[in-house]
């Protein structure tokens, strides 16, 4: 299929909505430091910016973008399909009567410098979230929330997990007049990366979830990573709001460096929105007593597992700073459903599968092994786990599996391993009296030992690294 686009495969295909009336000449004024020729009308307008040709439509500009694949080897078939101009730093290029062409010198930078000019026009209020895990969860349930408030069509997200620079600027180039408020997730794998994010979206509220150790291996130590998730906090404006997660020591120790005012949210007794009486209750969501200002709220919510009530809460905070009361707040969450990444599935002989096989990291794998804990067992059931490599922890990596096999292995009765870190995950379930540990290179291998192990009640975790391939096997463990 011919196609451009750089996003993870699982983020779906996303338009911007229509309406940018961007003329070539007015984008070759933004790109000026950046501009080397144009060609075409001045006057030729974009309705809004693409890469990707599946979803480009008439009047749409181009713009051509490098990666797994070339955005210049599409740029006749933006064409074909409507284009009225393309953005593109390759020449020569064949451009038809009536369409027009701006040749830059790097269309990276032409994509976050018309972002920034687009996010110059605006006056929505800009809420950033970052954090180690739990980003794009938190993010997708406090759009939704603003969503029911709001309206769907007035609160722009980002799409999936395009929390990079190219998915930041793509989204920020969406941004319409009708926008009243945008949820952006920021991401990160190389120092500072959170600060360029946050001098592009220029968000005034910042939320950060956590610091875990995941993209270790891309920093040169845990003080620089821990510094680079800060960047959402230093980069706020002095009339912004810091909402900072108080269960995670890592997270409060920002708290010196918030240049505005900070909303503490968790379970610890300082926060400003508290969460006391958690309940997890499966597929039945996430419940929880919220104290704010000496007001206690019962608040029910669709998330599952008792991990996410940071998530809930940091959902809560944003809604009350937005001007909603806590009961309003806790209205509007329990209303809100939000896309998880932890499924329940049928499998084999009447066993039952959590699939939370899209990515691990030390924190989520916690989190992951919790939920299994919290899990209502039917008779005769047990737990059992299907483990693979939790990725990019650099020189922390085999420490963080021995001690995730010593947790594994006070939840599990039988544990399957599988990948690289598969020996330093054994060594620290083996530590521990009474699980039952497999070993195998192989994930199929591995699939195929633990199906032929289930039995009716089991439930099952089957959770790694996305590299690791168990979502590919997993399909081995499902009833038919």
């Amino acid at each position: 299929m011919a196609n451009e686009t750089h996003f993870p495969a699982s983020a779906p295909p996303w338009q911007a909505p229509a309406g940018m009336q961007l003329s070539l000449g007015e984008a070759a004024v933004t790109l000026e430091n950046l501009l080397r020729f144009t060609v075409g009308s001045p006057e030729s307008i974009g309705e809004r910016i693409c890469n990707d040709t599946r979803i480009l439509e008439q009047g749409d500009i181009f713009v051509a973008l490098t990666g797994n694949r070339n955005g210049h080897d599409f740029i006749q078939q933006s064409y074909e399909r409507g284009a009225s101009y393309v953005i593109a730093h390759e020449w020569p290029i064949e451009v038809p009567d009536g369409r027009g062409a701006i040749i830059v010198k790097d269309t990276d930078a032409a994509l976050v410098q018309l972002a920034m000019a687009q996010r110059e026009k605006s006056y929505s209020l800009v809420i950033g979230v970052g954090g180690g895990v739990g980003k794009t969860t938190t993010k997708e349930t406090i759009a939704a929330a603003l969503q029911h408030r709001y309206g769907a069509e007035t609160v722009l997200k980002t799409p999936a997990n395009w929390n990079d620079q190219r998915g930041v600027a793509l989204t920020l180039l969406g941004l319409r007049p009708y926008h009243k408020r945008v949820v952006l997730e920021m991401g990160m794998d190389r120092p500072g990366e959170v600060t360029q994010l946050a001098h592009l979206a220029r968000q005034r509220w910042g939320i950060v979830t956590s610091v875990s150790a995941t993209h270790l291996e891309y920093f040169p130590s845990m003080d620089e990573l821990i510094a680079t998730e800060r960047g959402m906090i230093e980069t706020l404006p002095s009339d912004g709001v810091a909402f900072i997660n108080s269960d995670d020591p890592l997270t409060r120790g920002m708290l010196p460096y918030a240049p505005c005012h900070t909303a503490l949210f968790g379970s610890h007794e300082d926060a400003e929105v508290r969460a006391v009486d958690i309940t997890g209750n499966g597929l039945n969501g996430l419940a929880f007593t919220a104290i704010y200002q000496n007001q206690r709220q019962q608040v029910k919510t669709k998330l599952i597992g008792k991990h996410l009530v940071t998530t809930a809460l940091a959902a809560l905070s944003v809604c009350i700073y937005d001007g909603m009361t806590l009961r309003e707040a806790a209205e509007l969450l329990a209303e809100t459903e939000v896309p998880q990444r932890i499924r329940l599935r049928q499998g084999v002989n009447a066993s039952q599968i959590i699939d939370d096989t899209y990515n691990a990291s030390p924190e989520s794998m916690r989190a992951a092994l919790k939920l299994l804990e919290e899990w209502p067992l039917p008779e005769g059931g047990r737990r059992l786990a299907l483990l693979g490599d939790m990725r990019e922890l650099g020189p922390r990596s085999a420490e963080e599996h021995v001690q995730l096999g010593k947790i594994a292995a006070q939840v599990c009765g039988k544990l399957w391993l599988t990948g690289n870190e598969r020996d330093n995950f054994a060594e620290g379930a083996r530590s521990i009296l009474g699980c039952e540990v497999y070993t195998e290179e192989n994930p199929q291998n591995a699939a195929e030992a633990l199906r032929d192990a289930l039995r009716p009640g089991d439930v099952v975790l089957v959770k790694a690294s996305h590299a690791v391939g168990l979502d590919v096997v997993i399909a081995t463990l499902l009833a038919d």
